[in-house]
């Protein structure tokens, strides 16, 4: 092989490294690799030791997947917790704002008729009787309760004292069929007796004078008479009138004032003592008769 044979087959070989270089710069500069090829060229350990760090983060990620994923469940769990913890407070926020409530509606109801001593007491139970529709309040003969006292709420009457004990006592409700509160219309002033209608049964007023103009939507109230109750508390409103020219008196629909299901606190009258006027009913024998 001659001198000129071996210098072309360098050149070939220069120009053909030559142009695989360029071709690898062209792909490496359109892939976006060429900056990290040049500095590897310039300075290879340090790029060796870069790569090297790229796949330890790697590897240290996908090792640090599990212990992220405890911690997240921590998290949630706590801030379950914590909304569990706000509900409750929530709840105890209302609970409370519910019982401010009705305080102040007692203390409405107590400031319309300051002239009437009063003592609040707690619906302790519900009578379980099927033969009276009372309740049991948390108040006695040692509080100053009597049998007889009126009962009523912020809305209006609830009933009366019918048994008592040291520390509780048994209110007969108006809606008792045994139930008759004397009554006055507070438009017409028309009077009756607004009975109770048990069990599944309404409240109605009988009574009324034929004559008088009951509208529907008018309020009824304790007439007085008879002294078994103070009068100018609130019993219900007329929700129909029954009224027939042949009889002599017409009846009245009431819906009591007061929800008997939502009870929970009441007024006792202290200060008010029934007034026994049955002795009226009879005629005593010594009367002379008139002449």
């Amino acid at each position: 092989m001659d001198l000129n044979e071996t210098q072309d087959r360098i050149r070939w070989v220069t120009f053909a490294i030559l142009v695989g270089v360029i071709l690898l710069l062209l792909v490496l500069d359109s892939t976006g690799n060429l900056d990290n090829a040049l500095a590897f060229v310039e300075d290879p350990v340090a790029a060796l030791m870069e790569w090297t760090d790229r796949g330890t983060d790697r590897v240290t990620e996908s090792l640090g997947g599990p212990e992220d994923l405890t911690t997240a469940r921590l998290q949630i769990e706590q801030l379950q917790a914590q909304v569990t913890a706000l509900q409750r407070e929530n709840e105890q926020l209302r609970e409370i704002q519910g019982e401010y409530d009705r305080l102040v509606d007692l203390f409405e109801r107590a400031s319309e008729s300051p002239e009437f001593t009063r003592l609040t007491a707690t619906v302790i139970a519900y009578d379980t009787s099927p033969i009276f529709r009372s309740i049991i309040i948390d108040k006695g003969s040692d509080d100053g309760v009597f049998v007889g006292m009126p009962v009523e709420s912020a809305r209006g009457l609830v009933g009366q004292i019918y048994r008592t004990t040291n520390r509780a006592a048994m209110v007969i409700l108006v809606t008792d069929n045994i139930s008759s509160v004397p009554g006055r219309l507070s438009r017409s002033r028309a009077t009756g007796v607004v009975r109770g209608g048990g069990l599944g049964g309404g409240m109605h007023m009988d009574w009324i004078d034929l004559e008088a103009q009951v509208e529907v939507g008018e309020v009824v109230m304790t007439s007085g008479l008879g002294g078994r109750f103070p009068q100018d508390l609130v019993i219900g409103r007329v929700l129909e009138v029954e009224r027939q020219q042949a009889e002599l008196f017409q009846t009245a629909v009431i819906q009591p004032a007061v929800d008997f299901a939502d009870l929970e606190t009441v007024f006792i009258i202290t200060d008010f003592r029934p007034i026994d006027t049955t002795i009226f009913d009879v005629v005593p024998e010594d009367v002379p008769n008139s002449p």
